[in-house]
């Protein structure tokens, strides 16, 4: 690949990632030398995990959406032990629970494994998590579900109330988009993906549906990638893939991105959540290949205006 002689000052899992978004897919060989040649990759897999509290496993969950990150992370074989692992663990027949029981189902984490499986090419497992977003998850204020484990309306001040809880909604309509994306249509997922992206459009990504205030802190913050909170990247990453991002809903949130890129042309990432579970990509508070690297790719759909 001309890209590992060109950036080598870019982790090689990032030089993948670039290559596949500008060119193609690489040479099965290629494709494994960044693999295993990325620092941030073996950083990931050199973590210690333990799968019998719900601590651990959202561990595990993390990592595997931080390398779900990476094109073709699946090839690696540490990855596909983690993945049987998580399933194994979070499988609770309708969704999935880190707690390893029905009751335990909440909306971020069955969509975060949801689209770990998606990215790693499990269609049947990603296909359960799909099927509980569009019969249980609602996606509008005051709009009842019918689920009957508990912590989906009470854990972590509960995901499903007068609003449904935000990340929840983005990371399970992120999962549809890119289920809709790989394997197509499932009974229902189409409508409810549409429900989904008017939500988002109809609190202009960022905001309150009815006023100019943010919705809250976190989503204004940058970070990259994305654990159980989301924010205006990943908003607007999931508007761009649906080529919404000409809307003039989405000008406002695109404009508030603009006004944090550094003098020096990039962005910086500006939280680390849960440090004990997590590999920083980019290191806060400086110049942030991967966090920028996910802008420009952004703004390269937006038309100039």
């Amino acid at each position: 690949m001309v890209m590992i002689n060109e950036e080598t000052q870019l982790d090689s899992a990032l030089q993948l990632k670039k290559y596949v978004r500008d060119i193609g897919c690489p040479e099965s060989a290629d494709i494994q030398h960044c693999l295993e040649n990325s620092a941030v990759i073996a950083k990931i897999l050199a973590e210690k995990i333990r799968t019998d509290t719900f601590t651990g496993l959202r561990k595990l969950e993390f990592l595997l959406a931080e390398l779900s990150e990476i094109p073709f992370f699946e090839r690696l074989e540490t990855v596909q032990v983690m993945l049987n692992t998580l399933y194994k663990q979070t499988n609770v027949d309708e969704g999935f629970s880190l707690t390893g029981k029905q009751n335990g189902v909440l909306a971020c984490h069955n969509a975060l494994c949801t689209s770990i499986f998606i990215r790693a090419g499990k269609k049947e497992w990603a296909e359960q998590g799909v099927r509980w977003i569009i019969s249980y998850f609602p996606f509008d204020r005051n709009e009842p579900s019918n689920w009957q484990g508990k912590d989906l309306f009470q854990r972590f001040g509960g995901c499903v109330g007068n609003s449904p809880c935000y990340d929840g909604v983005v990371k399970s309509v992120k999962a549809l988009s890119e289920y809709a994306e790989k394997y197509g249509e499932l009974p229902g997922l189409r409508t409810k993906l549409q429900q989904g992206l008017d939500y988002f459009l109809k609190h202009r990504v960022i905001f309150h549906q009815n006023n100019d205030e943010y919705l809250y802190d976190d989503l204004i913050t940058l970070f990259y990638p994305y654990p159980y909170r989301t924010n205006i990247i990943e908003a607007l990453s999931v508007l761009k893939t649906e080529k919404l991002l000409d809307r003039p809903e989405c000008q406002a949130a695109l404009d508030y991105l603009k006004t944090k890129q550094r003098s020096d042309g990039f962005w910086q990432a500006e939280k680390i959540f849960m440090k004990s579970s997590w590999v920083p990509f980019d290191a806060l508070k400086k110049p942030g290949m991967w966090i920028t690297d996910e802008i420009n790719w952004i703004f390269s759909a937006v038309s100039s205006r």
